[in-house]
């Protein structure tokens, strides 16, 4: 098969524009339109803890199938999430979302003990069988796009944890100040949406690289499209 001219940069544009679009789905401007109260948010804040326990799961299913320079890749992004960062003194990513809670009464045993909601499970459990189940290439996109999606210097007007961080406050007054996951994720979320071209620089060879790729990061804001739909519906009710 011939190999692909400007792939990379081809892809490039066409997930950043993508990415962007997220945005206007319904689903998501439903999210961001519902006001939140402290109930709403410590309801949230449990659901977004399975979410990151998940995405570490994925991470290691598709680091295992990986080719080395890609496992190399992996190990340096989650080095962060699972340990945090000394330099700048960051708590690894759970723990951040734990000291997060405390902005709105929720408690480190209420993280331990309250079960996710069954939109939550299912939509976590539907990432790991796919980056268990799509090829490598397409399970490092079903990972990376997530990470482009929440990049400021792509999407305009924000990517989600500065949205999030945003109506923390304007509707409950809690400064980005005091929400250590948000400002964590603001801070390194443009130089993780490399992560995908990075590995894109060495694997993107052909139309069947391109369409793989492609294939996991619409995988990936399906899922993240429908959880944020299903988190919706069970916020408003509460």
């Amino acid at each position: 098969m011939a190999r692909l001219t400007n792939g990379v940069e081809r892809l490039r544009k066409q997930l950043y524009r993508e990415a962007n679009a997220l945005f206007r789905t319904e689903e998501y401007e439903r999210f961001f339109a519902l006001p939140l109260t402290r109930k709403r948010a410590r309801f949230y804040m449990i659901q977004r803890a399975t979410f990151i326990l998940g995405r570490r799961a994925c991470w290691a299913y598709v680091q295992s199938r990986a080719p080395f320079d890609v496992k190399q890749l992996i190990w340096g992004h989650e080095r962060d999430e699972l340990a945090g960062n000394e330099e700048r003194g960051a708590a690894d990513h759970y723990t951040l979302g734990v000291m997060e809670g405390r902005t709105v009464g929720l408690k480190r045993e209420h993280f331990r003990k309250i079960k996710p909601c069954d939109g939550t499970m299912v939509c976590a459990l539907a990432w790991q069988h796919s980056a268990d189940r799509l090829s490598w290439l397409a399970g490092t996109a079903l990972l990376g796009a997530l990470e482009i999606a929440n990049a400021d210097d792509i999407i305009k007007g924000g990517g989600m944890s500065h949205r999030i961080a945003d109506k923390l406050t304007a509707d409950l007054g809690i400064p980005m100040e005091r929400q250590p996951s948000n400002k964590e994720h603001v801070a390194v979320e443009d130089e993780h949406s490399a992560f995908l071209f990075d590995v894109a620089k060495n694997h993107l060879k052909t139309q069947d690289d391109y369409d793989q790729i492609v294939l996991g990061a619409r995988r990936t804001w399906m899922i993240n499209r429908t959880w944020l739909g299903l988190m919706s519906v069970e916020m408003a009710a509460i």
